[in-house]
């Protein structure tokens, strides 16, 4: 599938700020599942943005702002070509495979604690109700039924958690939005033994009501041996599939934060998010494919 999306951030202060610091992660990755063709980001008030790779490999930008101002716009236009296909399980495979992988040794970020995704009693009580696989369980049906259970028992709810949400205290209060959705079932992965990070990006709804479509969403990514990288998204238990646009990975939401910075000035700002994705329906796929392939043959 072919995508157009545009995310912009504002922010508004009740008295000019100055010395504003800020990084981006916003452009989506390119890979063996997707290619970004196009991708910019305008600032405003307008200033020099330098980019660079973070240790996660994510595509990041940062700038800083050092006059007097009262407003910060950060808008980011891409263009994304998915090759996933639909969103499918993958064959079963025993918990045993993931244990002798060589590769875990690498792993050791995505196999222990972070910021926002800490062990804690209440997970180790929601795990209990889950289960934990064991050597000979399939370990692609266990972590398809985390994401099941998450699903069923905790409530979608902008209105409960904030961004700085622990696992914690979303499993105390079977409740939350993507993030932590996210962060539950990545701490449920990691409390057994099995890596798991964090994923941002965009899913576009179409014909399905998809929770979390209107902004940036967020899922799981867990190891599993010679499977690789497995995607599921606990908020609408669904796995990974071409509607899904992948922006960054990292141990929790404070790896990829979408636009994160410090200023000097107020104590306080007002936050505006607008996100749209759209897609290119099959027949304007078609025409763009056909116009690509006249062009190449006028090259010639």
């Amino acid at each position: 599938m072919r995508f157009t999306i545009a995310h912009r951030t504002r922010y508004r202060y009740p008295t000019p700020v100055h010395e504003s610091h800020t990084i981006c992660h916003l452009q989506p990755r390119s890979d063996i599942t997707q290619y970004c063709t196009r991708y910019e980001l305008s600032v405003s008030p307008r200033t020099r943005v330098f980019s660079y790779a973070d240790r996660f490999a994510n595509d990041v930008q940062h700038f800083a702002i050092l006059p007097e101002h009262d407003m910060l716009e950060v808008v980011a236009r891409s263009q994304v070509v998915t090759a996933r296909g639909p969103g499918v399980a993958p064959q079963a495979m025993a918990r045993a495979l993931v244990d002798d992988d060589p590769v875990l040794d690498e792993l050791y970020d995505f196999l222990t604690e972070s910021r926002y995704v800490k062990f804690s009693e209440p997970l180790d009580a929601l795990l209990a109700e889950i289960g934990a696989p064991g050597r000979d369980d399939d370990v692609v049906a266990w972590f398809a039924h985390a994401s099941w259970t998450l699903n069923r028992q905790f409530v979608y709810d902008k209105t409960t958690t904030s961004v700085q949400a622990t696992v914690e205290e979303s499993v105390r209060l079977r409740s939350g939005v993507c993030q932590d959705f996210a962060h539950v079932l990545i701490a449920l992965c990691r409390r057994t033994g099995i890596p798991a990070r964090y994923v941002s990006g965009y899913i576009h709804s179409g014909d399905d009501e998809m929770l979390g479509a209107e902004a940036s969403h967020a899922w799981a990514e867990a190891y599993l041996g010679p499977r690789g990288w497995i995607g599921i998204d606990p908020t609408n238990d669904t796995w990974i599939g071409d509607q899904f646009v992948r922006v960054a990975t990292g141990r929790d939401y404070r790896d990829v934060s979408p636009v994160r910075g410090v200023y000097t000035g107020a104590s306080s700002s007002i936050l505006s998010v607008d996100v749209a994705v759209d897609a290119l329906s099959p027949q304007q796929q078609q025409q763009e494919q056909e116009q690509l392939r006249q062009q190449e043959h006028q090259q010639q």
